[in-house]
């Protein structure tokens, strides 16, 4: 019996959400968050580390913001984050701080997901036919559970069984899904994935499980490729 695993950005709900509407909240709140916040040891090298790497590389952006960078303390930590956020890095020390900000906002009733009209519908149809789902995205897994309990559907949560983040590994990486299906006691070959990114599409074939690319409105063209192309999920059925 097959198995989807889906990803969030582009597929479930659309990039602008994510872009204009997530990534906004969280830097525009960071800097007072993490006046109350205290970074553990792994956390805080984690970061210093990241940053020590953006220095060595001298990128226009960040020697900009640090032109006269000397040590690393928390006070540059905000900063860093946020300039992060704008580049859209995938860094798990991130993801996780964002998660706060972001269930904070949902909690207070300031953040409501905007899911694809089909998503539902398509999650009913893969619960009547035995069909369970997962989540995979670089989002941490609290973030992934927020947008999907409070979305414009109310809660979805139950419509899936496993939430997985870059724990698993990097998107990209054929490695992770190897890792997912080994986690969830499954082959590969048992799985259909979900995504909008052709590199993701590839590593999850090269692992064995079946790709589907999704063309959602707002989603980036891609080259030539062989996979399956839907306009939404339902498509697949």
């Amino acid at each position: 019996m097959k198995s989807f695993l889906i990803d969030i950005e582009g597929t479930t709900v659309p990039i602008s959400f994510v872009h204009e509407v997530l990534f906004p909240f969280a830097r525009d709140r960071m800097e007072d968050f993490l006046k109350t916040y205290e970074f553990d040891v792994s956390e805080f090298t984690s970061i210093k580390h990241e940053f020590e790497k953006d220095i060595t590389s001298g990128t226009e952006q960040i020697l900009k913001l640090f032109p006269n960078h000397i040590s690393f303390t928390k006070k540059s930590i905000p900063i860093y984050l946020c300039y992060l956020i704008d580049v859209d890095r995938k860094f798990g020390v991130l993801k996780k701080i964002q998660g706060k900000i972001w269930k904070d906002g949902y909690e207070k009733g300031l953040l409501k997901s905007n899911l694809f009209q089909d998503v539902p519908e398509f999650l009913m149809k893969a619960k009547s036919e035995n069909i369970d789902c997962h989540v995979y995205s670089s989002g941490s897994e609290e973030a992934q559970i927020l947008i999907y309990k409070y979305s414009n559907f109310g809660d979805l949560t139950n419509s899936f069984a496993t939430y997985f983040d870059t724990a698993m590994g990097g998107k990209r990486e054929t490695q992770s899904y190897l890792n997912i299906a080994h986690h969830l006691d499954r082959e590969p070959q048992d799985f259909v994935f979900f995504t909008d990114i052709l590199e993701e599409a590839v590593a999850a074939k090269e692992a064995g499980m079946e790709s589907v690319i999704l063309n959602r409105p707002g989603n980036a063209s891609l080259p030539p490729h062989d996979f399956r192309v839907i306009p939404d999920l339902l498509s697949f059925f």
